[in-house]
Formats: structure tokens, sequence, C-alpha cells
């Protein structure tokens, strides 16, 4: 059975990131390719499948010290029930971060909706849009309620 190896330039257009990129998750020891006796990186299914889980963490905003702890802990182990109770209570708690910012961007919406449609309230208005020119405002009657009104009302 043969293996494909892929170089570090399809690995980056494959994915449609830079060859930084992979070189730096490299450096921060979150992938380990293979190298041939002239130093040229080399990667596999599996090292392109670790990689993808990578990206898919970091545009989530997890942070490299849980994704490397992540990646690395079964290594540690010396059986699979010591991996299988870190690494779930690893990922416990990242579900559990995981609801509180979901949670919180659950809010956050709802609070730029509201915003949003008493913003379009102004649509026809003449006033200035201050405090001052328009004293009658529904935002400015509004920004004890929506907290976000005060980052975009003066």
């Amino acid at each position: 059975m043969s293996v494909n190896y892929l170089k570090i330039g399809e690995v980056a257009e494959l994915l449609k990131i830079t060859v930084r990129t992979i070189r730096y998750y490299e450096e921060e020891k979150l992938l380990e390719p293979l190298r041939t006796n002239r130093g040229t990186r080399l990667y596999t299914e599996q090292h392109l499948a670790r990689l993808k889980a990578i990206l898919h963490l970091t545009e989530n905003s997890f942070p490299l010290e849980l994704i490397r702890l992540i990646g690395s802990t079964r290594e540690t182990c010396s059986t699979g029930n010591e991996s299988s109770e870190k690494i779930s209570k690893i990922l416990g708690t990242s579900i559990k971060d995981l609801e509180e910012k979901m949670n919180n961007l659950k809010y956050l919406k709802s609070e730029l909706s509201a915003a949003r449609k008493l913003i379009k309230k102004c649509d026809d208005c003449k006033n200035e849009p201050s405090s001052r020119g328009c004293p009658s405002c529904p935002v400015n009657n509004s920004l004890n309620k929506i907290e976000m009104l005060n980052l975009i009302w003066e």
C-alpha cells in the first residue's frame, strides 16, 4: 500500500492557507511533518486531517495552548483509560466554555437586532442624529435598555 506525500506548498494550496501558517503550527509543536534527508517537509493524509482540525479550532477562537493540550495529552498517558479520562475532562471543559460563548453570542445578537430595529426608526428623520439634535429620538430614550446603543449614539 503506497502513501501519498504532499509538500508544504501543496498542503497550503489545498487548504487555502499560507505556507507560513503551516510553519507556524509546526513551530508551535501542533504539527510535525515528515522530512526528507534534505529537510523537505512531507505531509500525509493524517497530517492534512490534523491540520484541518487545528484550523477549525483556531478559526473558532480556541487558544493554541488548548489545541496543543488536546493534541498531545493522549501521548502522555500510559493506558487508554487514563487517556480517556484526561481527554474527556479537557473536552468537557471546552464544551462548557463553548456553551457560555454561544449564550453570550445569542445575547449580543439580540442586542444588535434590537439596536438595528430601533435605528431603522430614524430612516426618514431630518434631525441631527444626536441627543441635542433630536431630544425625542427613540434611540435616545432606549440607551438604558439596549447597551449597544451607547456605542452608536454619542
